[in-house]
C-alpha cells in the first residue's frame, strides 16, 4: 500500500542474492506496518517502512 523512509544504500547487480528481514510494527484489522532491511552478503543495500493489506484470494 505504501513505502516510507526508503533509502538505497548500495547498487544491486544481476546475480546478487537479496535477503529481506522484516519487523512487524503494527497489525490492525487487515493492514500491517513493517520496517525492513534488504542485505546482500550481510551488507545493507536498502531499507524502508512499508504498509501492506492482507487479502484473501
Amino acid at each position: 500500500m505504501s513505502l516510507d523512509n526508503v533509502k538505497f544504500r548500495k547498487p544491486v547487480v544481476p546475480g546478487d542474492q537479496l535477503r529481506f528481514e522484516l519487523e512487524m510494527l503494527k497489525f490492525r484489522g487487515k493492514t500491517c506496518r513493517m520496517r525492513g532491511v534488504a542485505t546482500v552478503e550481510g551488507q545493507p543495500v536498502a531499507e524502508a517502512e512499508m504498509m501492506a493489506a492482507i487479502v484473501d484470494r
